[in-house]
This record gives C-alpha cells, structure tokens and sequence, in this order.
C-alpha cells in the first residue's frame, strides 16, 4: 500500500505526526505495529499484554503528540516506549525467547537428503533455542537488538540505559555462553 508519507523520512514523518497529522499517525501505526508486537513478543510472551501496551503506547502517542521531541529514529524511539511500557506493566520477561528462528534452505537433490536436512535442522533450531533460553533476559534482549535489528551499541546502549561499553560486554558475554553451550552439546554446523 503505497502512502503520501512512504518517501518522508522518520524526522519529518515523525514532525507531521507531532504536528496533529492523522495520516501520519496511521502511517506509523501500520508500519511500525507489526515489528514493535514481534518485540514487545521477545519481552512477553503473553500475547494480551503484548497488544495492550501497544495500544497504550499508541493513545499515549496520540493524546501527548504536541508535547513530544524530535525524532530522527521512529523505530528506535517506539522500542524503547514499548520496552517502558512492558515493564511498568509489570511483566517479568521470562519468556523472551526465539521461536522463529530460520530454516536452512538449500537444493535437497532427493527426498532422502530433504528428510535429513529437515532433521538436523530440527536438532540444530531445538539447540539453539535452548541455548537462547538459558541466556539472561539482558543477554536475549541484547543479541535481539544487535543481530535481529541490526542497532549499533550507542543505540542499544541508550535503549537499555547502559553504556555502550557495557553494551559491547554484555552482548560479548552472550556470545560466548552461546558459544560454550554449543561446545558443550557438540553441535556443530
């Protein structure tokens, strides 16, 4: 669906919005919606939830437009509201996890090879999603920002309130503990 705001860039997408633009509104409700509910998913697992503080953010969005600062990042901006408005909401994040991780694809020359490849891909998704449920929610969260949206440290570091060094660390540390979990499960690609 082609929108009089998909050639606007996010600061003056974003300064439409704040001026009472209600296409501008409904633009970043629909492109942005589907990507903060895959998140705010990463958080909670608890879909209701996951909606409703979407929906809040959204009001609060709406009713709060003219009061709101510059932004030249609509996405990282809606993260990190959603982030906040998921924990106000009181959610533990003990269900952040990986569901959706992507399968291997390749030319399968018989149904033999297919029925294997499927197998070790089963073997190869189950293993990682245990080894992504053991990290820390802080680890998940972080590795979701820097490998599955592609954030820089600053940006992550200011979504999380740490510093990028601590970012760098911390996303470090979660690589290794999937490395050594790897390594000690002998799986291998």
């Amino acid at each position: 669906m082609k929108s009089a705001h998909s050639n606007d860039s996010d600061s003056e997408l974003w300064q439409k919005f704040r001026d009472g633009s209600e296409d501008a509104y409904a633009f970043i409700y629909e492109k942005f919606a589907p990507v903060l509910f895959h998140y705010g998913y990463r958080i909670s697992q608890d879909e209701d939830l996951v909606k409703d503080c979407i929906q809040d953010l959204f009001l609060n969005l709406w009713l709060s437009r003219y009061k709101l600062g510059a932004t030249n990042s609509i996405k990282f901006y809606l993260f990190r509201s959603l982030r906040r408005e998921i924990f106000r909401k009181g959610n533990d994040m003990k269900a952040f996890q990986y569901h959706d991780l992507e399968a291997f694809t390749g030319d399968e020359p018989s149904l033999e090879d297919l029925w294997i490849r499927t197998e070790e891909e089963h073997v190869r998704n189950e293993a990682l999603s245990k080894t992504f449920t053991n990290l820390s929610v802080r680890q998940r969260e972080i590795i979701f920002f820097r490998f599955f949206e592609n954030m820089d440290f600053e940006q992550i570091s200011l979504l999380m309130d740490i510093t990028p060094r601590a970012a760098y660390k911390l996303v470090y540390r979660a690589l290794d503990a999937i490395r050594n979990s790897i390594d000690q499960k002998n799986f291998r690609k």
